[in-house]
């Protein structure tokens, strides 16, 4: 589903992905790095959002950046929102919605998220744990195969925390979860660990993944 061949990333003369290489297929996986590792660079990447300065990313056989079906297929939500501060919230996920034809999904999101009395707020009215509620929303509201979850909890009240936690829990698909919170990343079945925009570890045991993570701390 994901291969990763070659991947460097740079801003400028900043690099900060540096050759990366693996694959995955399915089942739930944890970026894990401090910060400055080059986890939500690589998240975006394989989103599709960004494109890579050398190598390349691969999704259901496709370049995300370049191959709307593939987008179509991927969900995420990050620490920044990704909203349109001047819209209310129902224009947001009917704008959304409208792409993958899922206006029905608008109230059931909603209420699943708890922000049905803020669906005519504008975004940039919202607190950030509301703003975190509707870009969950927004990124299972097509349902994806392939939902990344980019440091979606930082900074998060518990009570959001738990509905994160849910769905990445709950979701069948494949999921990409960076996280800083080493508990959280014990839901994931397998973990990649970047050091300095390396790769250092790939593989199923989240001791093993702990280790190389304490080793470069």
């Amino acid at each position: 589903m994901i291969k990763v061949r070659g991947l460097s990333k740079r801003f400028g003369r900043r690099s900060v992905l540096k050759d990366i290489n693996f694959e995955l297929n399915s089942g739930k996986v944890a970026i894990l790095g401090y910060n400055g590792a080059g986890k939500s660079t690589l998240a975006k990447v394989i989103a599709g959002i960004l494109r890579p300065t050398e190598g390349e990313v691969k999704v259901f056989g496709k370049d995300p950046s370049t191959s709307p079906d593939a987008r179509k297929r991927i969900g995420i939500a990050t620490h920044n929102p990704m909203l349109y501060g001047e819209l209310t919230v129902r224009e947001n996920l009917k704008f959304y919605a409208k792409i993958y034809g899922k206006q029905r999904k608008i109230e059931e999101l909603a209420e699943r998220f708890g922000f049905s009395d803020y669906l005519d707020t504008k975004v940039n009215e919202l607190s950030r744990g509301y703003l975190q509620r509707v870009s969950l929303a927004k990124a299972i509201i097509n349902d994806p195969e392939l939902l990344i979850l980019d440091e979606i909890t930082s900074g998060l009240d518990l009570a959001v925390k738990k509905k994160v936690l849910d769905v990445a829990e709950s979701f069948t698909g494949t999921l990409l979860f960076t996280t800083h919170n080493l508990e959280e990343a014990k839901i994931c079945d397998t973990f990649i660990v970047l050091r300095n925009g390396r790769l250092v570890y790939s593989g199923n045991s989240f001791e093993d993944a702990l280790e190389v993570l304490n080793e470069v701390s």
